[in-house]
């Protein structure tokens, strides 16, 4: 089971780590939820999913990435509820949300990757996070303005 869980989790990984800047930009871009962000939704869940069945194989060492897990899907949950219904500072939401789920992702790479090195979980977390906010307090006008009535993107 746990290297069925691991296979898919590094599968998974891969697709959310390439969806996740498209499901960004596409959402928006269109200005609500779109297949980019569907498929970054549901492969943070497969990771998240398949690293609850990981963790209890070795929980001494693993049992922080539960919590972690967690977070990390609800940031994408945001990101996803926020894309659902556009509006006001909607952007805020999907930045936050889908932006800090890939900051996570990247963070856990970064903790997996150099298990011995304390601040390999700062990189992502350093980089990713002012330019969410950067973005969040200079959005670009498409993503301000109000859609018009019966206007599809």
């Amino acid at each position: 089971m746990r290297d069925i869980a691991l296979i898919l989790h590094v599968l998974a990984g891969v697709v959310a780590v390439l969806f996740g800047p498209l499901a960004i930009v596409f959402t928006l871009r269109r200005r609500g939820l779109n297949w980019a962000g569907e498929v970054y939704h549901w492969a943070i869940a497969l990771v998240c999913l398949t690293a609850l069945v990981m963790v209890p194989y070795d929980w001494a060492r693993l049992w922080y990435f539960w919590p972690i897990t967690i977070a990390s899907y609800l940031f994408v949950y945001v990101g996803q509820r926020a894309a659902e219904a556009p509006g006001g500072l909607w952007y805020r939401g999907v930045l936050r949300g889908y932006g800090g789920g890939w900051v996570a992702l990247w963070t856990a790479i970064a903790v997996v990757s150099l298990p011995h090195q304390w601040w390999a979980w700062l990189i992502p977390i350093v980089i990713g996070s002012p330019v969410i906010e950067w973005l969040c307090f200079n959005p670009a006008p498409s993503w301000t303005q109000q859609a018009q009535p019966g206007h599809t993107s």
